[in-house]
């Protein structure tokens, strides 16, 4: 579930004291060291990516893809802690596009204990989950600790998941659930809040009309997680299963209803990579037209679901997302006015340069372009990113990843359509 990656870039932060919280006024700040690999020649445009730093805590690490936005468009992320002193904490933060500031709206294990409910020992190293608003003003995302698990899906992790919310503006967290699966990922629709946990993708469904919770196992073989997953506007939820037998792996998408009905499932083409260890399963996801809703594997097999009016939805196989063919596409965006999408890919869900930018149309070809950091015209060598679908008031995407050791937010601002309106 981890990578290893290099040692630390400094951050480059000037910390403000507003009140009881701490707001950091970032700087865009990018690697200087170019690449001798030239960028590959697309028939799009770069898009403008500014490199945003994060103020340092003890185990500081990576972001997994953990980002949001409420109605305010103000971009919310979780950063994921790999202290080993035992107090291991993930830290949310909010970003105001507007201001370029970062204001730290607490962390995991202080607010367990807050409530009382920390157990001796326990580390909650993860927020993985995205950071989503419900139809009731409150954003909700998942925790989870991965210390124990064995990789194999034989024995879950010590301390699982817990389920969270929080109204903004404001900062106060409610606790909702904790789980014994680690839950890496929440998606809402309407008044349910959905989180898939592992092992054996266990989908919960939370109603935030009574509070309640229920769920059911979707099924998993031999440990495999899937990083995401996606609720249409129905509240129909869409996660992937996986099957193993006489040594064959096989995937499906399985749709559920608001009563966690299984109302059918379709298999899924190029799931997996090497095998069930190294596939991230389903990663980047996006709603399309008609509510419909994109999503890609780790592999960079695009899809579309199709809702159907009565009986299952269909679930299109749009081929490879990436004009080369299997490329990790590790975030992917809808461009609005032309219906195009763009995704950041990467040869490997370990990462892997050149990082690339993608303009698609759904249903026909593709042009790539090489994705600069910042200033510079290639990643780090240890780069990864993550992340999906997040967007601010002014149509610019989020990004975000860890390089030498620390997290990174990539704001990325898209080529004028007008210039990138052809295929």
């Amino acid at each position: 579930m981890t990578a290893t990656v290099r040692p630390a870039l400094a951050c480059g932060l000037i910390p403000l004291v507003i009140g009881m919280h701490i707001v950091y006024s970032l700087s865009a700040h990018a690697q200087d060291r170019p690449s001798a690999q030239a960028p590959p020649r697309g028939r799009v445009p770069a898009p403008m990516v500014k490199v945003y730093r994060f103020p340092d805590f003890w185990g500081s690490y990576a972001i997994w893809g953990a980002t949001g936005n409420d109605r305010r468009r103000h971009v919310w992320i979780g950063v994921t802690s790999n202290d080993t002193r035992g107090s291991g904490s993930a830290h949310l933060y909010e970003f105001d596009p507007d201001t370029s500031t970062m204001t730290e709206r607490g962390n995991v294990i202080a607010e367990l204990e807050r409530l009382g409910l920390r157990r001796a020992g326990e580390t909650q190293m993860k927020i993985h989950s995205r950071i989503v608003e419900a139809q009731d003003g409150f954003l909700y995302f998942a925790s989870m600790d991965e210390s124990g698990e064995a990789d194999d899906g034989s024995k879950l992790p010590t301390w699982g998941g817990h389920l969270w919310r929080l109204r903004t503006p404001g900062d106060r967290w409610e606790h909702l659930a904790a789980t014994r699966e680690a839950l890496i990922a929440v998606a809402t629709s309407g008044p349910y809040v959905y989180a898939q946990g592992y092992i054996n993708h266990v989908l919960y469904q939370f109603d935030t009309r009574t509070k309640k919770m229920r769920s059911v196992a979707v099924g998993s073989a031999g440990g495999h997680v899937s990083r995401n997953f996606f609720v249409d506007g129905r509240g129909h939820a869409f996660v992937s299963r996986t099957t193993e037998a006489a040594g064959k792996l096989a995937a499906f998408l399985v749709e559920y209803d608001t009563e966690l009905n299984e109302l059918g499932k379709t298999p899924l083409r190029e799931y997996f990579e090497k095998g069930r260890d190294d596939s991230h399963g389903i990663v980047a996801v996006h709603p399309g037209p008609d509510g419909s809703w994109y999503f890609a594997t780790g592999k960079g097999r695009l899809y579309q679901m199709v809702p159907s009016v009565t009986g299952p939805s269909t679930v299109d196989d749009l081929g490879w997302f990436h004009p080369r063919g299997s490329m990790y596409v590790a975030s992917m965006f809808r461009d609005e006015p032309s219906g195009a999408l763009y995704g950041v890919a990467m040869s490997s869900n370990f990462g892997g340069r050149p990082f690339e930018w993608v303009r698609r149309v759904p249903k026909g070809t593709a042009t790539v372009t090489n994705l600069p950091f910042g200033d510079a015209a290639q990643f780090p060598d240890d780069a990864l990113v993550y992340g999906s679908m997040t967007r601010d008031a002014a149509g610019r995407f989020y990004a975000v990843g860890t390089t030498n050791n620390k997290p990174f937010l990539l704001q990325i601002t898209p080529p004028p359509v007008s210039v990138a309106s052809g295929p």
